[in-house]
């Protein structure tokens, strides 16, 4: 294991802007990690009888079948649009509007370990103990709430109307290239070692973050995927993959 935290690139679940500010750092790689993104869509129901319109003649049906399989998501011209309709009235089912998407959620799943310490430890993790790590993490799922507010209300006799009001922080993920602003929905903890005192040794922790949309990270990743994507062309057979794709061309191949 120990080998496993030598010059290795941290991780971090971070609100820099919560006060105090809640800055934790795997100490080591998760175990698993993982990343779902749903989007509804919902059936189109104004399609009438699917009955096809402007009839068209069979040339001109058929190019517009070619060109709506090599550009499924245009309509260049009504021909394409009664091709695809006759293709939803040939198996008698809805066609599918998008609508919106879910919050995209991420999973993950690490230990902490006291007996343990990376490189930027310097050879000891919080004098051989995984206390701090517990309750930064806990800080995640628990109103924020410094304490100064929490003063302020002790000295009024915790007066109700005097009671501090706050959020949950957000949870920025910063790992495996993800630079996510998120919020913290769940976290377990599971302590698997203790030490002669009681103290936890070792733990096995699970955490599961929704994206907070309401951020600038959904546009910095737009930027990210797009440049990505452009990226992943320059790739070896790439010609042999678009001769695979492309209708009428790939009945050929």
């Amino acid at each position: 294991m120990a080998d496993a935290l030598t010059g290795r690139k941290p991780g971090y679940l971070a609100a820099i802007d919560n006060t105090p500010p809640l800055i934790f750092r795997f100490q080591i790689n998760p175990d698993i990690a993982t990343e779902k993104r749903s989007y509804k869509w919902d059936e189109v129901q104004d399609v009438g009888s699917w009955k096809l319109e402007g009839g068209g003649n069979l040339v001109g049906s058929v190019v517009a079948a070619g060109v709506a399989g090599l550009f499924p998501a245009m309509g260049i011209f009504s021909g394409m649009d009664d091709i695809k309709k006759y293709s939803a009235a040939l198996v008698n089912t809805r066609p599918l509007q998008a609508k919106q998407g879910d919050p995209r959620t991420f999973a993950l799943d690490f230990a902490l370990d006291a007996t343990l310490a990376s490189v930027l430890d310097e050879g000891d993790h919080y004098g051989g103990s995984i206390e701090p790590d517990l309750f930064v993490l806990r800080s995640f799922v628990n109103p924020s709430t410094d304490l100064i507010s929490f003063g302020k209300w002790l000295a009024s006799g915790f007066s109700l109307d005097k009671k501090p009001t706050g959020d949950p922080p957000l949870c920025s993920l910063y790992y495996a290239g993800l630079s996510v602003t998120c919020v913290m929905t769940d976290l377990g903890i599971k302590v698997t070692s203790f030490k002669e005192d009681g103290k936890p040794q070792r733990a096995e922790v699970s955490v599961t973050l929704k994206e907070q949309t309401l951020s600038f990270s959904p546009i910095v990743e737009f930027f990210q995927r797009n440049v990505n994507i452009v990226k992943s062309y320059n790739r070896k057979g790439f010609g042999t993959d678009l001769a695979e794709i492309v209708p009428l061309f790939n009945l050929f191949t």
